[in-house]
Parts: C-alpha cells; sequence; structure tokens
C-alpha cells in the first residue's frame, strides 16, 4: 500500500491529508481528535499516522464525521466504532448509505465500459486492494443535526448540503480559515480524470444523480471559500474573486 502523498497545515489544529486514493482531514485540540472522513478500509494506519503527524494521539480520536458513504471516504470508521466507541455522523439523508441500507457507490458493472481508458484497470484494482468492495457499513452511525457542528477540538464546522454525488452528501465549511471541506462534490484531481489542481466533478458514472451534482458543483464553487479541500485531488486555493 502506498503512504500517504502529502499534509498540509490548513490552519490551527487542521491537517489536511492526501492519502493515497482519496482524501481526509484531521482536526485536534482540547486533548481530542476528530476526522473529516477516513480514506479506504486499508488506510486505516495511515490515518493514525497522520493524526500523529498533527501532533495528537490516536487514542484521542472521538469522532469521524462522513461527507458521503462510499467505501474510500467511510474506510475503516465501523471498525473504529466497534474497537474504540468512535462516533460516526453523517447527515440525515445519506444515514440509509453510510449504515448500508441502501448502496449509492459505483459497481465494477460500471466501469466497464471506460475499462479501455487510461487508468482505469490500475485504479479499479487498487481501489479493491484498499477495501472498495468491503463491507463497511456504520450500522450505529448517528445524525448530524442542525447546520452547525461544534467539534469536541474547539473547532466548529458549519454544513453544506451538496447532493447529488449521493442522496445525502454534504461538505463542511471552516469559516476562520474559510475552508470547504467538498468531499467528492467537487474534486480536484483522481486517476480517471484528465486533469489535476482544478476544481472538477468526478466522472459521471460515479454520481447517483448527475444532473444535481452539477447543480451542486456550481453552488460551490460559488461559495465564500478561500480553499477547497477535496476528497481527492490537492487543495485549491481561490482567488479572490473566486470566493465571493
Amino acid at each position: 500500500m502506498s503512504g500517504i502523498r502529502s499534509t498540509v497545515r490548513v490552519a490551527p489544529g487542521i491537517l489536511f491529508v492526501e492519502g493515497p486514493l482519496s482524501n481526509w482531514t484531521v482536526f485536534h485540540g482540547a486533548g481530542a481528535v476528530e476526522l473529516v472522513d477516513c480514506g479506504y478500509p486499508a488506510d486505516l494506519p495511515l490515518v493514525e499516522e497522520s493524526i500523529r503527524l498533527a501532533g495528537a494521539d490516536p487514542a484521542d480520536l472521538r469522532r469521524i464525521l462522513i461527507t458521503h458513504g462510499h467505501s474510500d471516504h467511510l474506510g475503516a470508521s465501523a471498525r473504529l466504532a466497534a474497537e474504540r466507541g468512535v462516533v460516526v455522523a453523517a447527515s440525515p439523508a445519506e444515514l440509509p448509505n453510510v449504515r448500508r441500507d441502501v448502496t449509492e457507490q459505483v459497481t465494477v458493472a460500471d466501469l466497464l465500459p471506460s475499462i479501455f481508458k487510461r487508468g482505469t484497470v490500475r485504479w479499479t484494482v487498487a481501489a479493491v486492494r484498499a477495501g472498495g468492495l468491503g463491507d463497511v457499513g456504520v450500522r450505529d452511525a448517528v445524525a448530524l443535526e442542525g447546520e452547525s457542528i461544534l467539534l469536541s477540538t474547539g473547532h466548529e464546522l458549519q454544513l453544506v448540503p451538496a447532493p447529488g454525488h449521493t442522496t445525502g452528501s454534504v461538505c463542511f465549511f471552516e469559516p476562520e480559515s474559510q475552508s470547504l471541506l467538498s468531499g467528492d462534490a467537487v474534486v480536484s484531481g483522481h486517476p480517471l480524470l484528465r486533469e489535476s489542481g482544478e476544481l472538477q466533478q468526478l466522472p459521471g458514472f460515479f454520481q447517483h444523480d448527475a444532473d444535481e451534482a452539477a447543480r451542486s458543483a456550481r453552488r460551490l464553487v460559488l461559495c465564500d471559500a478561500a480553499r477547497i479541500l477535496p476528497g481527492h485531488g490537492p487543495i485549491v486555493e481561490l482567488a479572490p474573486h473566486a470566493a465571493g
């Protein structure tokens, strides 16, 4: 398994992590750790490494906030919940995906029309090896209530609905650093995309509702953020006029 690609200290107590195939963000402070997303199941050692790189202790992980219930964002959340009592939380509309009552996720069959395109086979093999086909459902996941979420680390996040990629997918906005944690609503790179470093959407077969996903992406590009912390690809710093 490849290691962490890069880390960026966005602001005090906030570490953005670009993992082998997907990203997560570590919030730490006041003797506590919270995550937004969790990579793939096989990324658990890297998640713990990233917490230590942030200057915190993996044993202090309290909660994982999930942007959407795909395997590369749920990761080892179920294991952490069962073994360590970590709380896993998502928007009410996304709980069916997180709990695996439904599965709004790309399948191998969905990839077949693109199988001969550059990078598809390599990415598919890597995703399967990372646990992409595993049972990642978190039966005890809880709903995030309200539009503002106070973390145990002292940070505050605003919940930003971004349906389309999945029914209840959301982003999180951290107002002090003006950072938007966008999940897969908009990304800046992916092995199945040609360009990297620019805001864009994932290919259409990844979207549960492509039209709704496009509307969400357009809204996010106009949001009040200074930077985007995407679910795939590097951080994107926005020009002042683009941040509103």
